[in-house]
């Protein structure tokens, strides 16, 4: 599918015909309609005719009328099949594109929306599911989020139009949310000074193929100007974001370009003019005292407190995660907890970070029965079915953008023995490298990609480790493995931790003092030629080069591409005009073969994904990926195309000495 032309789109007002596609089907849309729907939360599946849905749940938290209203809308639309995300969204899938226009009209009726869930638009924001109750949270954020939320996606019909890419907003004032801060476009930190309520503000975080934390921009903001910190944000992105240039879009190239002092003089400008603006008053909260933690634990909930059953700050008052595994569910599933959430708990639940779902305010003495009635439909309690914390994408199962099947390396992993004696390891799982699940966050990583494992090429993932976020550390990459070797990776790499580490020592700190080096070793020792160190090469490289004919002048016709072998290097050369140009043959976001895509004028569309990169320089110029495509020097001599490529790398000798 071709890749959209973005700021085309948003330069034509990014029109949506819902009558038509109610009408027709989708044969007719163009890729910039395709993008135009995006922005309506309309997203294209991998598959022809159906689309992904994504439902807007601004702080995760959801009323049992609304979930119930989805639960509806999930069997009568598609194939009863709810995907919670990792931003606390639901997502329907397989929804015939005649379909579309009902379905939306449906959401609206149970008090939701779907605008801006997708594309270059502010994204759900996130909060804590714990605001308010906890004992780490010093008030609840929800409100707030839910203020900026709406504020904002008020302005979608404006926004949209010159946003240069998407922002992700965060909210909540736990150690985790600190942490999430840092992965976000806007992180607001609950905080309070003086005992006035308010957040510390952070900047431009972001994973992906260029990870970036984000650096604090405001060490206090009162909650009365929250919206116009928010405003101000989004109006220096507008400002100084490359809205021509959607792959170099995201707020940390703002902040990586212009520097953190100029950006953070930036946004004040801006949010002085912000606050002159008439907003409405937040919401009164209250400002929590220190936890009465005697009086908090000698409440007992039966089978005790644990990661699944968590104390609030009211005695007697528990929080109850109740797993879903990978994020997947259905609507008898969530009627279930539904009707636990009424009767045990406030009437509400919330979606998780972790894809699972919340249950709050519920009597301790209710635990037992919760349990029990989860039992019957094969559920539990978060760590009590011993099974590992995986999160996982719905990678190339039904997104476009996929490349491996993330559910199916998941799955895999829940049954696995290393992770389920270690049950606080967390294991999230992207189906490419643009980090849905933030595979760069968790214990262990791992991100789609096509691999080269013992001079073979097929589906597999980039093992990432050494994530420590609030010491300033995303993971990286140690290796590379076949989809089908992961779970014997996974458990090799939580062997050689269990062994070596200190006490109390988390897999990001153990990796970092024993090094990434070593556990690649290890992990080599382990999976032999299942396994290969670093990440995936671009060509081979030995330190020498050489010239290789590879066709003549008049094999290529004008505006064509082809593959040709340059000495054991896979090449896409392009005819531009009678002027030849070379680059390696992989597309970088998913590795299919560029010399099957498309060639207009200097541009290379790749055939999988729509990725256009410039022939001349390699430059990413749309598509999935920032990273440019490596360019190989072109010669012609005597009516011969010549392409400099690497050598082969020698053999490995065998023997150690003289």
């Amino acid at each position: 599918m071709a890749a959209p032309d973005i700021p085309a789109a948003k330069q034509a007002g990014l029109p949506v015909d819902l009558p038509r596609l109610e009408r027709d089907g989708d044969g007719w849309l163009s890729p910039e309609d395709r993008y135009a729907l995006k922005t309506w939360g309309v997203c294209t599946q991998e598959q022809p005719g159906v689309f992904m849905v994504r439902v807007r749940n601004p702080g995760g938290a959801l009323p049992t009328p609304q979930a119930r209203g989805l639960a509806r809308i999930s069997r009568s639309f598609g194939p009863d099949w709810l995907h919670l995300t990792t931003r606390q969204n639901f997502e329907l899938h397989w929804v015939d594109a005649r379909r579309i226009p009902a379905l939306l009209d449906a959401v609206t009726e149970v008090g939701m929306t779907t605008r801006s869930g997708c594309g270059h638009t502010l994204r759900n924001v996130m909060c804590s599911e714990d605001a308010g109750i906890s004992l780490d949270e010093p008030f609840d954020c929800l409100p707030d989020a839910r203020a900026v939320s709406d504020a904002i996606v008020a302005r979608s019909a404006e926004l949209n139009l010159v946003l240069p890419s998407r922002i992700n907003m965060a909210f909540g004032g736990s150690p985790r949310c600190r942490t999430d801060a840092r992965l976000n476009d806007a992180g607001f930190v609950s905080v309070l000074r003086d005992d006035e309520p308010g957040y510390e503000l952070w900047a431009g975080g972001s994973l992906g193929k260029a990870p970036f934390l984000a650096v604090k921009v405001a060490d206090f903001v009162a909650r009365l100007d929250v919206q116009a910190a928010a405003e101000a944000l989004i109006e220096v992105f507008v400002d100084h974001g490359d809205l021509e240039k959607p792959t170099k879009g995201r707020m940390k190239f703002v902040v990586e370009r212009l520097g953190e002092a100029a950006f953070r003089a930036a946004w004040d400008q801006a949010f002085a003019a912000a606050r002159n603006r008439p907003h409405d008053p937040p919401p009164p909260v209250e400002v929590l005292p220190e936890a009465d933690r005697v009086a908090i634990l000698a409440h007992v909930p039966p089978g005790g407190w644990s990661a699944g059953v968590r104390p609030q700050r009211t005695p007697g008052l528990a929080t109850l995660t109740v797993d879903i595994p990978l994020g997947d569910t259905n609507g008898s599933e969530l009627e279930l907890v539904c009707d636990l959430a009424d009767r045990h708990g406030d009437g509400g639940i919330n979606v998780s970070r972790d894809q699972n779902i919340v249950l709050r305010n519920v009597g301790v003495a209710a635990v037992a029965t919760v349990r029990q009635v989860l039992a019957t439909r094969g559920l539990f309690l978060s760590g009590e079915a011993h099974t590992a914390s995986v999160r996982a994408c719905t990678g190339s199962a039904v997104c476009a953008l996929g490349i491996t099947t993330a559910p199916d390396a998941g799955k895999a992993l829940l049954a696995s023995a290393g992770l389920g004696r270690n049950s606080a390891l967390r294991v999230h799982v992207s189906g490419c490298p643009n980090s849905c699940a933030q595979h760069q966050a968790g214990d262990i990583g791992l991100a789609g990609s096509k691999v080269r494992i013992g001079g073979a090429t097929r589906d597999g993932y980039h093992v990432y480790l050494g994530a420590d976020i609030g010491a300033g550390r995303v993971g990286e990459v140690v290796g590379r493995v076949a989809a089908a070797d992961v779970p014997a990776t996974v458990e090799a790499v939580v062997g050689i931790w269990e062994a070596m580490r200190h006490e109390g020592e988390g897999m990001g700190s153990a990796v970092q003092r024993i090094g990434h080096d070593a556990f690649a070793r290890h992990l080599e020792s382990v999976m032999a030629e299942r396994w290969a160190s670093g990440p995936e090469p671009e060509v081979a490289a030995s330190g020498g080069s050489r010239s290789v004919a590879v066709a003549r002048v008049g094999d290529l016709a004008p505006g064509s591409v082809t593959t040709v072998d340059a000495g054991g290097t896979p090449v896409a050369l392009a005819n531009v005009d009678g002027s030849f140009c070379a680059v390696a043959d992989s597309c970088p976001h998913a590795g299919a073969s560029l010399g099957e895509g498309t060639l207009r004028g200097t541009s290379l569309e790749c055939p999988r994904h729509g990725g256009t990169f410039d022939v001349r320089t390699g430059a990413a110029l749309a598509g999935p990926t920032d990273e440019a495509v490596r360019c190989l020097p072109v010669t012609v001599v005597d009516g011969a195309v010549r392409v400099t490529a690497a050598l082969p790398p020698a053999p490995a000798a065998n023997y150690a000495g003289g």
